[in-house]
């Protein structure tokens, strides 16, 4: 597996980030693009649930990239409640679909929490991606994204006892959307998923893998 520490640009701000690339199988490689929770909340590219998704990912055959939001770790800027951010899924995207040996045709872009967030509110920008997937995600954004009639694959898990997006809420808001998205509920967890980070992280392998 070859890791770099990498930057790059969202409009005029330089954002950090870690590309993973596998090094024991031929290209060209799918790609996941993670985006972390909120940073008032400690949120950030290494946190547990969106390292073991990409170390999954990995060893599943996949590119990876995770990366600081603006404002967030050695990223540039600040925090801008969900707007900017959008911009920066936008540019990580647009990044590994340009990086040599990636298959731009296969881009899942993944999102935890506020990742979510910017995900489905920014998901016009996102053109390049193939799949979503989202943990965890905010009911109330879910409930007016443009991603409620989107063709594209989407993946949406969270936890049996997770008060911040709780199933039955997911599942009404959910119900609406165009294309009906795949649902995963993970018994036990809350919304911090400690203990069941691996089995999410599988879960998003193999949906992004089918």
């Amino acid at each position: 597996m070859s890791v770099s520490s990498i930057a790059f640009k969202s409009k005029k701000l330089l954002l950090e980030g870690m590309l993973s690339i596998p090094d024991d199988i031929h290209g060209p490689y799918p790609g996941v693009v993670v985006c972390h929770s909120h940073p008032s909340f400690r949120g950030h590219m290494n946190e547990q649930v969106v390292s073991s998704i990409c170390k999954l990912a990995n060893s599943e055959g996949f590119a990876t990239l995770r990366f600081n939001f603006r404002g967030t770790g050695g990223s540039e800027g600040r925090h801008d409640g969900g707007k900017g951010e959008t911009e920066d899924v936008k540019s990580a995207v647009n990044m590994m679909k340009r990086w040599p040996g990636l298959d731009k045709n296969r881009i899942t872009v993944v999102g935890y929490s506020f990742g979510a967030l910017a995900i489905m509110d920014g998901v016009k920008g996102l053109g390049s991606a193939s799949k979503f997937a989202l943990v965890s995600p905010p009911p109330n954004s879910a409930s007016s994204s443009r991603l409620s009639k989107d063709k594209r694959p989407l993946l949406v898990i969270t936890g049996e006892k997770d008060l911040l997006s709780p199933p039955t809420r997911l599942n009404e808001v959910f119900s609406g959307y165009k294309y009906d998205p795949r649902i995963e509920i993970i018994v036990g967890a809350d919304f911090s998923l400690i203990g069941h980070d691996v089995k999410v992280a599988r879960i998003i392998a193999e949906f992004a893998g089918s």
